[in-house]
């Protein structure tokens, strides 16, 4: 292998390291409205099980709402991403403290 060569893939390695590093694992709980049947709280699961970044989903039911608690990779997605993914799906949703 060339010496420039081997730097580029020295460098390249470097960068994509560094940009891995700098992502961070959040979790979001979402409260989420119009939940009104047993099918409802899977169906905000799977919608945001799908948003890019996203690796895990946890949903408890309550009367009419639900608590959506998602951990995802903060340099692939975020709240507003979520909060409109379960919108879009017919779920209005707002992040909770």
């Amino acid at each position: 292998m060339k010496p420039i060569t081997r730097v580029a893939a020295a460098l390249g390695l470097l960068l994509a390291t560094g940009a891995a590093a700098s992502a961070a694992e959040r979790t979001a709980t979402l409260e989420v409205q119009n939940i009104s049947c047993v099918t409802c709280a899977p169906i905000v699961k799977r919608t945001l099980s799908r948003v890019p970044g996203v690796s895990r989903v946890a949903v408890a039911e309550g009367s009419g709402t639900a608590t959506a608690t998602v951990t995802f990779d903060d340099a692939r997605t975020d709240v507003a991403a979520l909060v409109q993914a379960t919108t879009n799906a017919g779920f209005p949703s707002r992040a909770v403290q």
